[in-house]
């Protein structure tokens, strides 16, 4: 599956931009950390796919500045907003996200961790997706930066090692030389993978625009 972050700062502008990316791929993501005002309901209605929320930290890349505990109840006012996928920071407070989760109602828990500056060795990566596993969500998310292009084959490694286990994973590299692993990784098993709605509009470094995505992995599917 693709799916288009929609990185707009307000809700009439993400209404008019979740009506044009719609059309070109399989669940939108609502980044709230990069919004100064929002409508859940009115957005989820007007998606008419499957839709993740999230309020990405600084931390983990993103814009958010908010304290935990208004997160985490963005995130559950999201569930109760009928979000397909709710993704829930792996370092968020245990007893918060623990919240989320039990507050989840029909919404699939993404539990997510994005290091920005480099790609941990094997073994801390199974680490780090035993501890994601183990905190209780439906879908492992974890997203590096790659500083070669043999740092992409270690995070595929992990979207195969997970596959075999039965897990749900979301697993890719960022940045230039990351790219490689984003067409990868849905067609070696991963979950889905994110594409830019187009040139300029990308949420992440390394992110492709959808059209291109799109024939890219169908020039190497098999």
């Amino acid at each position: 599956m693709i799916c288009i972050p929609i990185i707009e700062h307000d809700t009439k502008s993400a209404l008019e931009k979740i009506s044009e990316a719609k059309e070109h791929t399989d669940v939108l993501e609502f980044r709230l950390d990069l919004m100064d005002s929002f409508d859940l309901h009115a957005m989820i209605s007007a998606a008419e796919k499957p839709v993740i929320v999230t309020y990405r930290s600084k931390r983990e890349g993103g814009q958010g500045e908010h304290d935990p505990l208004a997160v985490a109840d963005y995130l559950i006012r999201a569930a109760h907003a009928n979000a397909a996928y709710i993704d829930v920071e792996l370092n968020m407070p245990v007893i918060l996200r623990n919240k989320i989760i039990d507050n989840r109602r029909n919404s699939r828990i993404i539990i997510s961790t994005h290091i920005m500056d480099h790609t941990p060795p094997m073994d801390d990566l199974r680490v780090l997706l035993d501890e994601s596993v183990r905190a209780g969500g439906d879908i492992v998310k974890i997203v590096t930066m790659a500083n070669s292009i043999e740092e992409n084959l270690r995070v595929l490694e992990l979207v195969s090692e997970a596959k075999k286990r039965k897990i749900d994973i979301i697993a890719f590299c960022m940045g230039p030389l990351g790219r490689m692993s984003r067409v990868f990784s849905p067609l070696m098993g991963g979950y889905l993978t994110f594409a830019s709605l187009e040139e300029g509009e990308e949420s992440a470094a390394g992110q492709i625009p959808v059209q291109e995505m799109k024939r890219l992995l169908e020039f190497f599917a098999v």
